[in-house]
């Protein structure tokens, strides 16, 4: 695990105001830890979604499900267990833009894109946020299965349309207001079919 510190943010104390920003050049800070961790192949993704798009956003909202799950099981912090998604080699991770959807980072941090017949495996990491970990990937691993299934029950059962953050994250209106809509796939429905796959394995 790496960290990079892109730059820094000045908030006033009570009102929260933006005083100040900008870049800032600090070295990566490498983390050695255990992990577990859920990957698809290719082929059944492209068989599973239209577009890897889909795919992306699936899975981290699979992910944001998961790190609820397995923070209750391990009783752990949430900063202390914490959650990822990348490629099963290590040439990109994906986070959230500002439209919700998944965007792919390179080593760098900065924004990529893959070549149509590039590799393409998502995996759902999740991490103890410790050098060399304090024992939460373990019992993770030896529940691997019921914590796939507590994922699938949690997103189920809640009573949002599209997806919030007591599943799969926070979504946009936008999303919302597609929620009836047969033709859009919304991130909760994403979720749950990288879920299911998961299971199926």
């Amino acid at each position: 695990m790496v960290r990079r510190v892109p730059g820094y943010k000045k908030i006033r104390f009570y009102s929260h105001e933006n005083i100040g920003y900008g870049p800032i050049n600090l070295p990566d800070q490498e983390l050695h830890t255990t992990a577990v961790w859920w990957q698809l192949p290719q082929m059944v993704l492209e068989a599973a979604f239209e577009q890897r798009q889909q795919a992306l956003d699936g899975f981290l909202g699979a992910a944001y499900a998961l790190h609820i799950v397995a923070t209750v099981a391990v009783m752990a912090e949430a900063r202390d267990l914490q959650k990822a998604v990348g490629s099963g080699d290590g040439a990109w991770f994906a986070s959230t833009d500002l439209h919700g959807r998944g965007q792919l980072r390179g080593s760098d941090g900065q924004p990529a894109a893959l070549a149509p017949d590039a590799p393409f495996t998502p995996t759902v990491y999740l991490y103890d946020a410790f050098p060399g970990g304090i024992g939460h990937s373990e019992p993770l691993f030896r529940r691997r299965e019921d914590l796939l299934a507590q994922s699938v029950s949690l997103i189920e059962r809640c009573d949002c349309r599209a997806g919030c953050p007591a599943c799969v994250g926070p979504v946009l209106a936008t999303d919302e207001q597609t929620a009836d809509d047969p033709a859009v796939a919304t991130p909760k429905a994403l979720a749950l079919r990288v879920l299911a796959l998961l299971v199926a394995l």
